[in-house]
């Protein structure tokens, strides 16, 4: 163990030392080990992972059947790069072509290390495929830390202090009724005033060379916020109209988080392009851009990834999709996911701070609120309360939203129904000591 010997404190001043200053831990927690859906740490103590390290660890820590194939890859090939034939990267390609939405087999895969190289590469793809240069992105919206998915980023946080952006970069409204941009209060009054708009902003803002619109199904940086019900059913035939892509970004929603195998499942359309990354590899790092081969085929190359389809990330890869698949992990995705939105549900109805609960499966997103009735976010100090009470509990939950207001329920698809309840016990706590003391 790497670790052997060290405390936390210790660790803690190499951190302050040697890494820079801007990566910004929640907590001085130092963890060492992981299995399922617990955590310990260097002291060890023993956590619920209600995060998974960012929808990440979708199967669970320390899967056995992800570390034999990745000690079985190891040991036989680590890296070539994608300028020499691998076999796990192209299986890896069919496997994705068998289970992403878009028509079994009728996909392509570019392979790379995140999700921000696989928007990154998305955009370039439909640059290309289209012979136009225009992108929307939606507000409210993360893609990245990349040029591009940065310019298209709707999340002024995680651009502050950078620019100016790539031209060429726009922004349809964010689909959040709690939070309506254009002053309305529910899908079923507007008439999806934030998908047409797509209508307006093509005459208004754009030189009629658009290429694609980004969009996440669930907003998951931007606080777990649910796309409604036929967002995508009334975007996709403007897009079709003026031959602009729709390109999914699946990766946080990817691979059982939202209770089906993909978010857009729940949404009824065909994507043009998926965008996949965390799940996807189980813990280790890998994105893909994965394309109808109509589109795919446009970009001939030459490209090139140094440890795009690496194969140790792809062996990790085909088995996290063999345990989401064997375990059954879509479905208590699903069912344990409704038992605690429902529960999470209860408690806003009596809790004066929290409201405005969404999600699907075990993705679920809450905001908190000092005024229900003016939605008035609530401070960071409150925010930073509700985290550190839950820490105190041994969980972990996360945060995020427009205004970093929201909390954010993402376990391990692994998660049981005892674990669930043991959230709502937690989480109930903390926000009552958070609401006691303001």
């Amino acid at each position: 163990m790497i670790e052997e010997g060290l405390t936390a404190a210790e660790v803690i001043q190499l951190q302050d030392q040697y890494v820079m200053k801007c990566v910004e831990p929640w907590n001085e927690k130092v963890f060492v080990k992981g299995k399922g859906s617990t955590l310990w740490d260097i002291e060890g103590q023993e956590y619920l992972d209600c995060f998974s390290g960012v929808s990440v660890i979708n199967i669970g820590h320390a899967h056995p059947k992800m570390v034999a194939a990745v000690s079985d890859q190891i040991n036989r090939l680590t890296h070539l790069s994608t300028l020499y034939r691998t076999a796990p990267m192209p299986i890896l390609a069919k496997k994705l072509a068998e289970i992403v939405p878009m028509g079994e087999g009728r996909s392509k895969s570019f392979f790379c290390n995140s999700g921000t190289e696989a928007n990154e590469h998305a955009i370039t793809l439909a640059r290309i495929a289209t012979k136009k240069f225009e992108i929307f992105g939606l507000q409210n919206g993360f893609y990245g830390r990349g040029g591009f998915t940065m310019s298209i980023t709707g999340l002024g946080a995680w651009r502050s202090g950078l620019g100016p952006f790539m031209s060429g970069t726009l922004h349809l409204p964010m689909y959040h009724c709690y939070r309506c941009p254009l002053g309305h209060h529910h899908y079923s009054e507007c008439g999806y005033a934030c998908a047409n708009y797509l209508k307006i902003a093509l005459k208004t803002q754009t030189s009629n060379r658009t290429a694609a619109v980004v969009v996440e199904p669930i907003q998951g940086i931007g606080g777990i916020v649910e796309a409604p019900p036929d967002y995508f059913k009334v975007l996709k035939p403007i897009l079709e109209e003026n031959q602009i892509l729709l390109i999914v970004d699946e990766v946080q929603t990817g691979f059982g988080r939202t209770g089906m195998m993909f978010g857009i499942e729940h949404y009824g359309v065909e994507p043009d392009v998926v965008t996949l990354a965390k799940g996807l590899g189980g813990g280790l790092p890998i994105g893909a851009v994965v394309a109808k081969p109509e589109i795919a085929d446009t970009f001939p190359g030459p490209d090139f990834a140094t440890f795009g389809g690496n194969p140790v990330s792809c062996r990790a890869a085909l088995a996290a999709i063999e345990v989401t698949q064997e375990e059954g992990l879509v479905k208590n995705s699903a069912e344990v996911g409704e038992f605690l939105k429902a529960g999470l549900v209860e408690l806003s109805k009596h809790h004066p701070f929290l409201d405005d609960v969404e999600g699907k499966g075990l993705f679920i997103g809450a905001e908190i609120t000092t005024d229900k009735e003016k939605k008035t976010p609530a401070s960071n100090i409150v925010m930073t309360r509700i985290l550190d009470e839950a820490l105190k509990e041994k969980m972990l939950i996360g945060r995020g939203g427009l205004y970093y207001n929201r909390i954010r329920f993402q376990p391990p698809l692994c998660f049981t129904r005892k674990e669930a309840e043991r959230t709502l016990e937690v989480f109930e706590k903390a926000l009552t000591i958070a609401e006691g003391a303001a």
